[in-house]
This record gives structure tokens, C-alpha cells and sequence, in this order.
């Protein structure tokens, strides 16, 4: 099907926001490597599956606003889209969503910190009877402790 020079223009400002849209779901992936240690074999299954998505909704895309026909003018305003998303808005959204990820996990540990409070308090409190009651449980069972060997020791000199 023909298109007008105006629908043309309009199909090419649509692919270019196509490309910023793929860019820009890119950049999540690229996130979640940031925060999430990926091994090199998964990034590379990620990317792949990434791709074939992405061709297979620019393939529908195409199909749907073009009427199947490829035109180099819709291929180069998805390619010019993702470049200008990486060389102008990729490097702020990086940094602020690493940065407010960051920010998260900080408040998220010290929130985890704080409930587990009177636990460490507990620990601490009742830490030292127990073990007392532990190693006196030990010597009433007639094995002993290496505490009970070190202090046998000092005290007579020999091994137990």
C-alpha cells in the first residue's frame, strides 16, 4: 500500500519511539544485571531471548502500521530511536535507578536490622548462661569439654 509523505513521516516518528522504547526496556535488563550478579552464559540467554522478543514485535509492528511491506526509512527510525535513547536519557535512568536501588537495600537492612534487634539483645543476654549450662550438661553426662581439658590441665598439669 501507498503511503502519503505525511503517513510516512508519522510511521518514522513512530518506529523512532519504538526504538526509545526498546532501549529503554533494555535498560532494565541492564538494571537488574547491575543489582542481580548474572553469570556470562546467562547475560548472553537474556540477550538472545531479549532479541528474538524485540524482532518479534517489530515484525508485528511492521505488519500492523505498515502493512507488512519493510521500509528502510521504519528499520532506520527504530535504529536511530534506540540510539538516541542510549546517548541521551540511558545514562541518567542507569545512574538514578542503580542509585535508588541502592538506596532501597540500605533502607530495606536497616528496617531488618531494627526487627531483628531484640533477637541480637536476646542472644547476647542469654548467651553466656546457656553455654554455662550447655558444658555443665556435658560433664554430668560424663564427657568433657575442651574448656573442662584446658582448665584440668592448668590446673594438674597432665592430659585428661
Amino acid at each position: 500500500m501507498i503511503l502519503s509523505m505525511s503517513g510516512q513521516g508519522l510511521l518514522f516518528l513512530t518506529t523512532v519511539a519504538a526504538g526509545f522504547a526498546i532501549g529503554f526496556v533494555y535498560d532494565i535488563f541492564r538494571i537488574v544485571r547491575k543489582t542481580v550478579p548474572h553469570s556470562h552464559l546467562m547475560v548472553q540467554v537474556e540477550d538472545v531471548l531479549y532479541w528474538v522478543a524485540v524482532s518479534l514485535l517489530m515484525f508485528y509492528f511492521m505488519l500492523h502500521r505498515n502493512y507488512g511491506e519493510i521500509r528502510f526509512f521504519s528499520i532506520a527510525g527504530a535504529a536511530l530511536g534506540m540510539i538516541l535513547y542510549f546517548y541521551s536519557v540511558s545514562v541518567i535512568v542507569m545512574k538514578v535507578s542503580v542509585a535508588v536501588i541502592g538506596f532501597m537495600q540500605k533502607v530495606i537492612l536497616a528496617v531488618v536490622g531494627i526487627l531483628l534487634a531484640p533477637f541480637k539483645w536476646l542472644v547476647n543476654i542469654m548467651g553466656p548462661p546457656c553455654r554455662w549450662l550447655l558444658r555443665w550438661m556435658r560433664v554430668q553426662a560424663g564427657g568433657k569439654s575442651r574448656y573442662i581439658k584446658r582448665r584440668y590441665r592448668e590446673a594438674f598439669g597432665k592430659k585428661v
